[in-house]
Order: structure tokens, then sequence, then C-alpha cells
């Protein structure tokens, strides 16, 4: 069975919010991303990508767009923007780092999945 995976694109002044995964992580350890993960039990794709930003940096996330479909593996990976709000607190036990960051700046961080495609998407849409 096919797992299914959520994330959030946060801007804010044409900068994104990225994660940097541990060092402890099965996939991609420190390499960084957008706050999301798997989604649990019946939770929906919104569902998920929501727990997920809560849980890792304490944004109170709303998914308004799906930006992206993707695949890694066996994984299918869906990518929303949306509005937050709130203070960002890192949850320490998954991510060792978190920083905004303009175009310019992420393409020079080692990405994980496919968000050197999505990072170059948004620009190309001039939301980044």
């Amino acid at each position: 069975m096919e797992e299914k995976a959520a994330s959030a694109i946060i801007l804010q002044e044409k900068k994104i919010l990225l994660v940097k995964r541990s060092e402890h992580t099965e996939l991609f350890p420190n390499y960084w991303a957008c706050p999301g993960g798997r989604i649990k039990g019946d939770e929906t794709l919104e569902e998920a990508a929501i727990r997920e930003v809560k849980e890792e940096v304490n944004l109170y996330f709303q998914p308004t767009k799906l930006f992206a479909q993707g695949q890694y593996q066996n994984r299918e990976l869906y990518r929303y923007i949306g509005n937050w709000k709130g203070e960002v607190k890192l949850q320490e036990e998954e991510l060792s780092d978190w920083n905004w960051f303009t175009y310019e700046e992420a393409l020079k961080l080692n990405l994980a999945f496919d968000y050197r495609k999505i990072i170059e998407d948004l620009h190309r849409k001039e939301l980044l």
C-alpha cells in the first residue's frame, strides 16, 4: 500500500520556511524540507498538513490550495500552500533547525524529496 504524506509551503515576504531534518531521521537526515509528514489513520491530507505543521513548528496552518503532487519511492507527496499564524517553535525530536530562505538561499541547501522542484516552481510563479 502506498503511503501518503502532506506538507505545508509556508511563505512570508518572498521567503519560504524550511526545517532541517534531524540526523536520526530515516530518510534524508540533515536535509532541508517543508514541515509535513505522513497521514495517520483516517485523516485527510489537509488534516495531516495542519497537524504536522502544529507538531513540527507550532504554527496554525490552513491549507488553501494544493500546489504540487509528487512521488518518492512508495510515498505519494502532497504540497499545500496556505495561510498561517503564530511564532515558530521547533520540535527538537525530529528537527534540528529552521529558517526563512529566499529562492537563491534555498537552492544552495541540501533539499529533501522533491523540494528543489517545488522551490523552482514557486519562483517561476513569482511566489518566492
